[in-house]
């Protein structure tokens, strides 16, 4: 037989000695390093590219790992997994059905809180609250002709405007652009028929998109505060959020513009019992003495005052400070400064005379033997330990000379002796403890002229020239980021407080606005007290957002939306109402009702008639804190 020829493949992918390899003109085979980087460029480009690869139809066999897209009608889902674009997951907050997120009658609407657990949305509502910062964020200077709307913008989804670009601008966000978000947020939280809506579309902005926590709580006032000055910047209102720092010696003078004030307790300067002129004390007059003719300072304190308070203590639980509901800035103005040196001086002194007292109190409560190695005793333990001691040496004493009886002429000499000692050491025992209550006493009494010291210029004095005239109220706190505490303009309840009260033009309700993802129901709006509100920042996490505002602020006029702003909600509201009559149309009807039949429509928020309910009790609203808690 003669042989076939046959072609052997395998000649060419042998070396020169007919050794199995690859052939010179082979590529090289990358290492899988090599190949998961270059999977990696091939996915960044396809991510970033406006035009993706055609997809394919059927199945077709991968001979390579593919990272990017589907692109086919049939995948293996054992072969695929989900991925996150950045480091950071936030959480996505489902909604409950249309007609559990229907804003009830007189209950005020608010923006839910951010899945990335900042606390804007809460801030954004108070602010809305206070009639001088709704005027300043509506912005009426700068209003557009129409804004656009979306159907999810309430729910964080933001609205791209459209832009006109010249040849290679920038096409970043304009700047104003911060102006007319926070403008359509304003009118939502005016007159929407929804319970709540989202400031994610705020917080999407350039400026605030890569801010963390409480960073927006700080860069929003100041990115409005900028857009508000580029686009008018004779505004009345654009200095509204400003507050000035100053510091000055001698011609020597610094200032400092501050839009949110960080207030940090540090741990050291911590003492139970402090209130927040305490905080703002040590913050602005860290170790002074008065004796510094250096002037630290505020000269300029916003209309609407926004402070983030936190303690510096990590371990700490809650805020821990007493937070007043009326707060006065002539404390911290240039004018009080002489006063307030004398001030820094006499608590000094009092600290002085106090820590010396706890001293005298330590020497006279420990006994510390000569070695080293012992620990400290309390004496009072010490003197009842030996009066015991020989109570019952007497007894002992007594019973081993053979006497039973308690009768004195029976007792022998060491028994006298010992008894005579005992009494000698209950003597002394009571003597310690009298001087131990005398200073504690003193010490009581210096404590109570500090805080009556410290009262300088914080609530209405009889002293002349120490009554304070520039008053703040509190207007609402951020605690956690899924609760916030807001005072909302109400009615009375009935026309006879409305005679009872007829002075007073307005009146203010707190009310406690939370959002919960978890629960059933999750949104929750009830009224408190003030009382409630201030014990929950002292009692609350050991960060809050206080938003204080001048009578000044109050007494703005509240004006109606703007058409343009009127018409974006109206539109919104039209959409909800057709989300409400689509869920209607497709939820079952009951057992007991007749499929065929016309169901009421539910009310809108604006065709419902307003309910009234009582006023908070307005009596006693400039008195101290401790008046209320104890």
């Amino acid at each position: 037989k003669h042989s076939q020829n046959t072609w052997n493949e395998s000649q060419f992918h042998t070396d020169r000695t007919n050794n199995p390899g690859q052939p010179p003109w082979a590529p090289r085979q990358l290492t899988l390093a090599e190949q998961e980087e270059a999977d990696m460029q091939k996915a960044m480009a396809l991510s970033t590219s406006q035009f993706l690869p055609a997809q394919e139809t059927g199945v077709t066999a991968a001979e390579k790992p593919y990272f990017g897209p589907v692109r086919h009608e049939y995948h293996d889902t054992k072969n695929w997994i989900m991925t996150t674009s950045k480091a950071t997951a936030k959480e996505i907050l489902l909604n409950p059905e249309p007609k559990d997120r229907q804003r009830q009658p007189d209950t005020p609407a608010f923006l839910r809180p951010s899945p990335a657990g900042h606390r804007l949305p809460g801030l954004v509502k108070v602010l809305h609250a206070i009639p001088a910062a709704r005027e300043a964020l509506l912005s009426r200077e700068c209003l557009k002709a129409k804004y656009e709307h979306h159907n999810e913008w309430w729910d964080g989804v933001p609205i791209q405007s459209p832009q006109v670009i010249h040849g290679e601008e920038d096409h970043d966000t304009p700047p104003q652009e911060i102006i007319h978000e926070g403008q359509r947020l304003i009118a939502f939280l005016d007159d929407t028929e929804r319970a709540y809506g989202s400031a994610e579309a705020l917080t999407a902005l350039p400026g605030l998109r890569d801010c963390t926590e409480d960073c927006t709580i700080k860069e929003f006032p100041a990115l409005w505060y900028d857009a508000a000055l580029r686009h008018t910047p004779a505004a009345p209102l654009n200095h509204i959020f400003q507050s000035t720092g100053a510091r000055a010696r001698g011609e020597y003078f610094e200032s400092e513009d501050i839009t949110v004030l960080d207030l940090e307790i540090h741990q050291q300067l911590f003492e139970p019992g402090q209130t927040l002129y305490d905080a703002l004390d040590s913050l602005l007059w860290p170790n002074r003495d008065g004796s510094d003719p250096e002037e630290i300072f505020l000269e300029k304190v916003a209309d609407v005052l926004v402070i983030r308070v936190f303690r510096g203590d990590v371990t700490a639980k809650s805020l821990d400070i007493k937070v007043p509901a009326v707060w006065y800035s002539d404390r911290y103005r240039r004018s009080s400064q002489p006063r307030i040196h004398q001030m820094l001086a006499d608590k000094v002194a009092i600290k002085d005379e106090i820590d010396e007292l706890e001293a005298r109190k330590q020497r006279a409560s420990a006994f510390k033997s000569s070695r080293q190695s012992d620990k400290p005793v309390e004496v009072n333990h010490l003197l009842q330990t030996a009066q015991q001691h020989f109570i019952k040496g007497s007894d002992y004493f007594a019973m081993t000379n053979g006497i039973a009886s308690t009768e004195t002429e029976q007792e022998g000499p060491k028994s006298e002796a010992y008894r005579r000692i005992a009494e000698e050491l209950k003597v002394l025992s009571e003597r310690v403890a009298a001087r131990l209550q005398a200073f504690e006493e003193s010490r009581d009494k210096a404590r109570e002229k500090l805080r009556e010291l410290s009262k300088l210029f914080t609530e209405p004095s009889d002293i002349p020239g120490e009554t304070p005239h520039d008053k703040y109220t509190l207007r609402g706190v951020c605690a956690e980021p899924e609760t916030v505490y807001v005072q909302e303009r109400s009615k009375p309840d009935d026309e006879d407080e409305v005679l009872i009260d007829a002075p007073a033009a307005d009146h203010w309700q707190w009310w406690r606005l939370s959002y919960d993802a978890h629960a059933a129901q999750p949104t929750s709006c009830n009224k408190v007290r003030e009382i409630e509100v201030l014990k929950a920042v002292r009692d609350g996490p050991p960060s809050a957002i206080l938003v204080y505002a001048s009578e000044q602020a109050m007494s703005v006029e509240n004006k109606e939306l703007p058409p343009q702003l009127k018409s974006f909600v109206q539109t919104d509201n039209l959409a909800f109402a057709a989300e409400l009559a689509s869920s209607d149309h497709q939820s079952p009807p009951p057992d007991n009702e007749d499929p065929n039949s016309s169901s009421t429509p539910l009310p809108s928020y604006n065709d419902i008639n307003n309910q009234q309910f009582s006023p908070p009790p307005t009596a006693g609203r400039d008195k101290s804190y401790d008046e209320y808690i104890p």
